[in-house]
């Protein structure tokens, strides 16, 4: 039997791996097919994310032509107070300066009173706008404005149309669409595609069905469908019902073609790039195949000489076993008739031969074989059946527990076969292993013991640690980025002051992160405080600008922060608290969005309708992987993660939702998610707090009343925000999104002598960047003229550019009204790169006072004698709480102020050592002390104030912390 089948192994061997290898020839060409489509697909999406880009540039231009003549028409409502006194000229020449075709002036009943404009136009003009529902209203609604395109003798006319200031009546105001062009930037589909990530030496061709516009392969740039037609429209194969194969100068090419828009889009790749992975697996494959037939056949042989050795151990097996089993029988199984060899009680020999039917092997059941074995117990001994078992394997055998509790191991072995090869007798043999089993139980038992208390101990090792990592990796990413910083600008005292200040920022946002780590319990029972107090709003924003500008730089994506209405930039909250709610958020946008997407933070103010309090909604938007709807209801659940996010490999806890809700929660506020799948996700943070009544402070700043300002940035929102803070400040400002249009102006503004006298203008723009729309506007203004550059991004690596091409000053994103100010009313502080508000905070003079520092660890000793002796404090130090009570005892204890007490020291802790000196007889009994040490939860501080302290300061030490506890004991003193 054995012969016959190992005689024929080879031919299955090779009809196996034939039919694998064919198998896998067409996974493999599918699967190539599968991702050149792909690579189709996501070439195209992206071509056409590209092209709507370009479809909403041309829109928001539609947009601003429209506002742009209602600002000119509101304008000259605003200068020209007497319109009726005012002469044709000077009509025509403010027509004429603002670019505008023409301009009416009507009375309440629409007569004119004097106009800018053909009598033909006039008529034709006259009777449309009255036949306008909102033109009428803007007579008895004054505050109300129209504005509109109007197709007009075959050309756009861009009409705007609002009150007159002096008398009821109206005013006309109208440009035609190309005369705005002239002031406008260009944006076309050949600079969109200038940086198009394109590899695989493919070619990629956009028509727009008449000529290429657009290819990277010189011979299709400019040409017309008809001369590229051979190329486009004749393939030579259809490789799926998108997909083509075409010959490319002799070079054979998949192809596909696709239309959006008015456009049709061309791309092709080369086919020896699309098959490469196929046919290296192949070769990998058939060098497999045939090492693995050549193993077999050595193989084949080797197990051939050893089946004659293991005939011949047999016969040596069967007298073995008669000294390790109790019971052994030979069982023929054409007759059933069993031959009892050897049995474990004494048998007549009447008894020692007896046929194996299913009644007689039912009954030794019942009697013998424990309840949960016995079906096993009956199919195991099937012996009709064990010859066929036998062919599949040389022996069986298993174990089975018997009434009287013992263990019973069965084996039938092959004794006789058939010239078939077919089994004709076994030999069914049995001894006792209950010792064994005994200890492999309790052995097995042990160790699913052990695994399950593993297991626990890594789930929550494994939980923790994730738990906390995205939390502290973010300000972690800071420190370590703006340390690396500073070192590249050693040189530059302020800019190293600034990452400084950056550093100790991060660093004091991470330490409140540990030592919510530290006190977990807190958070799980939802028992964290919320400590109120006087917080800045620019300081808060800022900061998280600089937490996450790293992260945001790593993956290239585009940060907006803007803010709008923000009257109040004081409000009482708990600043840290705010800080890791809009954190959270805003570290999940940057994470769930891919490389090159959009984060967009807005920040605004609304009523209340409580007395001294604001509503402040805080939007975080992106562009990234999105949410289910499903999911969106467990979203603020604790470790609730979407399975497309794990599918993704995006690393995360699932609990800083669930943190972020509860400290909402907490504050009396909400927060709403609205998400799409695939298109983006905005958290809404709203919460109603209690600010100063003081508003920021408006109204004028009389140097620069009037004055006109232009502000270039491409978010129209940004602009329109920063323009309304220029107005309440009775300034005259201008804008665009255009780096182009902004040299245009400044060009069009130097020569009519009317030039703006500031510019603020945003870094990164899609036509022109903010450092060079800088260095071509100096070439027209001069040098004179302040410029400043407008940025939700690190300026340090590109300052000295920026200073070269001639920028005054930098200013961070988001901008407050308070800012704006201080950079426009002091122009000595120009030349500084950061105008964060700088804290106010004025402390007690401490300078001379003497104090005992009680550490005995000597690292911790020249940290904190440095940092006293900076703030102009006489500084003794002691090693141990026994040493400051001695000193306290004796006269030198007179001359110290206070004390700063370690906890943890060898010979007597600063519990102790605070008590002892309490309980002396003199006056250094009342001294003050302050426990200084890394023992920093609230049972800490209790300890302390239950010891006799007079305050606590947690490690690291912080210099403001230092002074906020002196000012408090010192002040008490002095009354």
């Amino acid at each position: 039997m054995r012969k016959k089948v190992f005689g024929t192994a080879p031919f299955i061997i090779i009809a196996i791996l034939l039919g694998l290898g064919i198998g896998f020839y067409s996974i493999l060409t599918t699967n190539d097919n599968k991702r050149i489509n792909e690579t189709f697909d996501e070439t195209f999406s992206y071509m056409c994310s590209r092209i709507d880009q370009y479809e909403t540039f041309l829109t928001n231009s539609q947009i601003k032509d429209v506002y742009q003549v209602l600002d000119k028409t509101r304008d000259f409502a605003d200068h020209i107070k007497n319109i009726e006194n005012a002469t044709q000229k000077e009509i025509e020449d403010y027509v004429h300066e603002q670019r505008l075709n023409g301009l009416i002036v009507l009375d309440e009943h629409y007569n004119p009173v004097l106009h800018v404009m053909s009598e033909s136009h006039f008529g034709r003009f006259k009777e449309y706008l009255l036949n306008q529902p909102y033109v009428r209203d803007i007579l008895t609604h004054k505050n109300k404005t129209f504005s509109t395109q109007v197709p007009f003798q075959g050309d756009i006319i861009n009409v705007a149309v609002v009150a007159r200031k002096d008398k009821p009546g109206i005013i006309v105001g109208g440009a035609h669409r190309d005369m705005l062009k002239k002031e406008n930037g260009d944006l076309t589909l050949s600079m969109l595609f200038t940086d198009f990530p394109f590899k695989k030496d493919g070619i990629l061709a956009i028509g727009d069905g008449s000529k290429i516009i657009s290819a990277n392969n010189d011979a299709f740039s400019g040409k017309t469908i008809e001369q590229a037609r051979e190329l486009l429209e004749n393939p030579n194969e259809v490789v799926s019902n998108k997909t083509f194969k075409v010959n490319v100068n002799g070079k054979l090419m998949f192809g596909r073609r696709e239309h959006t828009r008015n456009y049709d889009l061309y791309v092709f790749f080369p086919k020896d790039r699309v098959y490469a992975t196929r046919n290296q697996a192949i070769l990998v494959y058939i060098v497999f195949s045939v090492l693995m037939f050549v193993l077999f056949m050595l193989w084949r042989k080797r197990v051939e000489s050893q089946n004659l050795m293991n005939d011949q151990k047999r016969m040596r097996t069967i007298n073995a076993l008669g000294s390790a089993y109790y019971g052994f029988s030979i069982i023929h199984l054409d007759t059933l008739v069993a031959e009892v060899i050897k049995a474990n009680v004494k048998l007549e020999d009447s008894e020692r031969t007896f046929v194996v039917t299913k009644e007689w092997t039912r009954d030794y059941v019942e009697k013998h074989i424990a309840e949960p074995y016995r079906q096993g117990y009956m199919d195991f001994t099937d012996f009709e059946k064990v010859s066929k078992r036998l062919k599949e394997s040389e022996i069986l055998a298993d174990t089975f527990q018997m009434i009287d509790g013992s263990w019973s191991h069965i084996l039938i072995v092959p004794q006789k076969y058939d010239a078939d090869g077919n089994v004709e007798a076994v030999l069914f043999a049995s001894r006792d292993i209950t010792p064994e089993k005994t200890k492999e139980i309790e052995l097995t038992n042990s160790l699913k013991n052990a695994l399950a208390a593993a297991e626990h101990a890594n789930k929550a090792k494994t939980t923790f640690l994730n738990n906390m990592s995205h939390d502290i990796r973010t300000p972690m990413n800071a420190i370590i980025g703006f340390t690396a910083l500073a070192v590249t600008h050693i040189d530059s005292k302020e800019v190293v002051k600034d990452y400084l200040k950056k550093i100790n920022m991060s660093g004091q946002h991470l330490l409140s992160l540990i030592n919510d780590v530290l006190d977990m319990s807190r958070i799980e029972s939802g028992s964290v405080r919320i400590e109120y107090a006087d917080v800045s709003l620019p300081d808060v924003l800022h900061d998280l600008r600089t937490i996450i500008q790293g992260n945001v730089h790593a993956k290239q994506q585009d940060l907006y922060i803007d803010t709008q209405d923000v009257r109040h930039e004081t409000i009482w909250i708990d600043k840290l608290r705010l800080t890791q709610v809009l954190l959270n958020i805003i570290g999940n946008a940057v994470k769930f969005t891919k490389v090159g997407g959009m984060i967009n933070i807005r920040v605004s103010e609304k009523p209340s309708e409580k007395p001294d309090h604001a509503i402040f909604e805080f939007k975080v938007k992106d562009n990234g992987i999105g949410m289910s709807k499903e999911f969106q209801e467990h979203v603020f659940d604790s470790f609730s993660r979407e399975h497309t996010v794990t599918e993704n490999g995006i690393a995360g806890t699932g609990l800083g939702m669930a943190i972020t809700k509860n400290i909402i929660d907490m504050m009396g506020g909400t927060i709403v998610v609205q998400s799409e799948v695939d298109v983006g996700t905005e958290f809404t943070v709203t919460i109603e707090c209690k600010v100063k009544g003081d508003l920021t402070q408006a109204g004028p700043i009389p140097e620069l009343v009037g004055a006109r300002i232009l502000i270039v940035d491409d978010d129209i929102n940004t602009c329109m925000s920063v323009s309304k803070m220029l107005r309440e400040i009775e300034m005259i400002p201008d804008w665009t999104t255009s780096g182009r249009e902004a040299v245009v102006r400044a060009q069009e503004a130097h020569e009519q002598n009317n030039s703006f006298k500031a510019y603020i203008i945003d870094w990164l723009m899609p036509d022109m960047n903010g450092i060079e729309a800088v260095r071509r506007i100096r070439k027209v203004i001069g040098d004179e003229i302040p410029i400043i550059i407008l940025t939700a991004y690190d300026w340090a690596d590109i300052e000295k550019e920026a200073r070269e091409a001639g920028v005054t000053a930098f200013v961070s994103k988001p901008i407050f009204l308070s800012e704006l100010r201080a950079i426009l009313t002091k122009p000595d502080i120009l030349d500084q790169t950061n105008i964060n508000v700088v804290s106010n905070t004025k402390h007690l003079d401490h300078k001379g006072r003497h104090i005992l520092l009680v550490e005995d660890n000597e690292l911790n000793q020249e940290i904190a004698e440095a940092i006293l002796t900076e703030m102009g404090l006489k500084i003794d130090i002691v090693n141990d709480g026994l040493n400051a009570v001695e000193i306290m005892d004796s006269p030198d204890g007179d001359k110290y102020d206070l004390i700063l007490m370690d906890i943890q020291m060898p010979l007597m802790d600063g519990y102790t050592a605070t008590r002892e000196i309490r309980s002396l007889k003199n006056k250094n009994a009342n001294i003050p002390i302050i426990a200084m040490t890394a023992n920093a939860f609230e049972e800490d501080k209790q300890k302390a104030v239950q010891a006799g302290m007079n305050g606590h300061i947690a490690k690291p030490i912080n210099p403001e912390v230092i002074l906020q506890n002196l000012d408090v004991i010192f002040a008490e003193k002095s009354k």
